[in-house]
């Protein structure tokens, strides 16, 4: 397994605490998903100029890699400005790829309650994302997420699309199962074999529909049978731990739940 953690764990912690946390617990990768103040890489100025040369080298001399870089960008865009804004956040992000030899993007799904044809949307955006990511030799990924954590019809806007080279599939393995009822062989069967990497969490859940994050294994999420459905598929992508403490300050502190991560996982690829 390559493990890797996203930066949603640690939003106070700086690169050479981030990096730090991943070679004591024996990960491969970070995953950015916000750097201190700024929940959009882009938008940081630590992340361009010479501020983005020194974090990426500290990454480089650590032995880890970048696994993804976790946008905001969306697929679906209810009209053409908002698809044009979409796309251009993309760009950006793929244009920063390369300070850190990084190859995946992570897209959200979106919203689409008010698109009339919510796959065919989808599809046009995969389609012109697809030709951004094919000139910067990157993929972008959607995930699992928002109205689009029904995995038959998440692959529906991919078929539509005619699964174009340069985008491909993240599976948040919490959010179809958590929110859904999909069983974890079902999510997997319906994103083989677009998955490029997955999000792990645990939870537990709490009144009104709401869950709360557990550490893994001490929740109810179906972690194990998920880990198998993966294997089953051929999976041999990123196991990235997405612990969600800059939206959660309430939850455990990163220093915890890093570590337990990787244990658990460990764990897992024993049995």
């Amino acid at each position: 397994m390559r493990l890797s953690y996203s930066t949603l764990a640690c939003p106070s912690w700086d690169v050479a605490r981030i990096v730090a946390a991943a070679v004591e617990n024996g990960y491969d990768a970070i995953d950015f998903r916000g750097y201190l103040d700024a929940v959009e890489l882009v938008d940081s100025p630590h992340f361009r100029g010479e501020p983005l040369r020194e974090i990426a080298a500290r990454v480089r001399d650590a032995g880890l890699a970048v696994s993804c870089l976790s946008s905001g960008a969306k697929m679906s865009a209810p009209d053409a400005a908002a698809r044009a804004a979409e796309l251009d956040a993309m760009r950006r992000y793929a244009d920063l790829c390369g300070a850190f030899g990084c190859r995946q993007v992570r897209l959200f799904g979106g919203d689409a309650k008010d698109i009339a044809d919510p796959v065919a949307n989808a599809a046009e955006t995969l389609v012109a994302a697809a030709a951004i990511a094919r000139d910067a030799e990157i993929e972008f990924l959607v995930e699992t997420h928002d109205a689009w954590m029904d995995t038959a019809r998440l692959r529906a806007a991919f078929d539509a699309a005619g699964r174009p080279d340069g985008v491909a599939l993240l599976w948040d393995v919490h959010h179809p199962w958590a929110f859904r009822g999909e069983a974890p062989e079902v999510s997997a069967r319906n994103l083989s074999p677009y998955i490029r990497n997955t999000h792990w969490k645990d939870s537990s859940p709490l009144p009104g529909g709401k869950r709360r994050l557990r550490l893994p294994g001490e929740g109810e999420v179906p972690l194990r049978r998920i880990r198998d459905a993966l294997a089953a598929v051929g999976y041999d992508g990123w196991y990235t731990f997405e612990w969600e403490k800059r939206w959660h300050p309430e939850i455990e502190e990163p220093d915890v739940a890093i570590p337990a991560f990787a244990a658990f996982l460990r764990d897992l690829a024993g049995n």
